[in-house]
């Protein structure tokens, strides 16, 4: 319905071209498909049925500019019919009267083909304009609700950042301080994904990029320690890529935290890429490594395994150097071009 409806070419030449010129251009296009299948049958079979063409060309038209369209496509294309094709039915063996009645029947029975057209046009334009509606109030209030969302955010870390400030104990402040930031880092990933079109799929290079940017700005400490992001081209699901930015948040967070004490400076690197049959999501450090009982207790549990279940992916931590966290995805996961 959709796809028949972009054909209302009157309403969509509206303001450039005069709605008269379009009709009338849609019944010369119409005559002219019934010319050209009439010439091609004339190479078989020359004279016969001389008004077969018009039915297809009267719909077309129709399905084109309207009801008029198809009216002028049946009264132009029998006219010429008329003058051209019948006398060499006539010569075949024909009678006049009988040519007579047939386009007597033609026009009555092509004039009914035009209103069926006519009316199953209207409804496809008034199912798209139903449709469009739908869509339009479905994008206010996904507006509104990404909106209140985003408020819902900042006052749960504004409660927490009250409460921190109440506390006298130091164990609870810092407790209250690590839930406001992750609260803050959740709602940074949230709006970042929702700022992108609406698309069924996201550009994960372009997603990740501004992820990695934001980041920095918000989590990186002020010098010493750099955020680099790689990405292969990768296209993914809005609601898999939301799990892989919280991954990656609670991943560089946790980095930023333990892999790098005392301003050490480091690297801390996120790269998106092809492995073997499907795709990896690897975060590494060039820090201090985690030791047994970080690994048993931080990085490996807690929201991180289940940002990972969310995405589809395992994870694996390992310590060589620093801290290397891989995602592992299937091939079906995300794809190299957006279809």
């Amino acid at each position: 319905m959709h796809h028949l409806s972009s054909l209302d070419l009157p309403g969509r030449l509206a303001g450039i071209l005069p709605r008269w010129a379009v009709i009338l251009g849609c019944a010369v296009f119409g005559v002219g498909v019934s010319a050209l299948l009439r010439l091609l049958a004339d190479q078989f079979a020359p004279g016969v049925a001389p008004y077969a063409f018009i039915y297809p060309a009267c719909l077309l038209a129709t399905l084109l500019g309207g009801w008029p369209s198809g009216i002028g496509t049946v009264a132009i294309g029998g006219f010429l019919a008329w003058e051209f094709v019948v006398p060499k039915a006539v010569q075949s063996g024909g009678s006049m009267n009988y040519q007579a009645a047939a386009a007597v029947i033609t026009a009555l029975t092509a004039c009914a083909a035009v209103a069926v057209a006519e009316i199953f046009r209207r409804a496809a334009v008034q199912a798209t304009a139903a449709h469009d509606a739908k869509l339009k109030e479905r994008d206010l209030l996904f507006a509104e609700l990404k909106h209140r969302v985003g408020n819902d955010f900042a006052i749960v870390a504004s409660l927490l950042d009250l409460q921190r400030r109440r506390s006298n104990e130091p164990a609870t402040r810092a407790a209250l301080e690590q839930a406001m930031a992750r609260v803050r880092s959740i709602s940074r990933v949230h709006r970042q994904l929702y700022a992108v079109p609406e698309t069924e799929v996201i550009d994960l290079r372009d997603y990740l990029r501004d992820l990695c940017a934001g980041l920095t700005d918000a989590t990186l400490p002020p010098a010493g320690v750099r955020l680099s992001c790689e990405c292969d081209q990768a296209y993914m699901p809005r609601e898999r890529v939301l799990a892989l930015g919280l991954a990656i948040n609670e991943l560089v967070m946790n980095a930023v935290r333990h892999a790098f004490p005392e301003g050490r400076d480091g690297i801390i690197l996120v790269r998106f890429s092809r492995f073997g049959a499907g795709w990896r999501l690897e975060v590494a450090d060039n820090g201090v490594g985690l030791d047994p009982g970080q690994r048993k207790a931080g990085l490996g549990t807690g929201l991180i395994e289940q940002f990972v279940r969310q995405a589809g992916g395992n994870l694996t931590l390992e310590s060589r150097g620093g801290t290397q966290a891989y995602l592992d995805l299937p091939a079906s996961a995300a794809s190299s071009t957006p279809g």
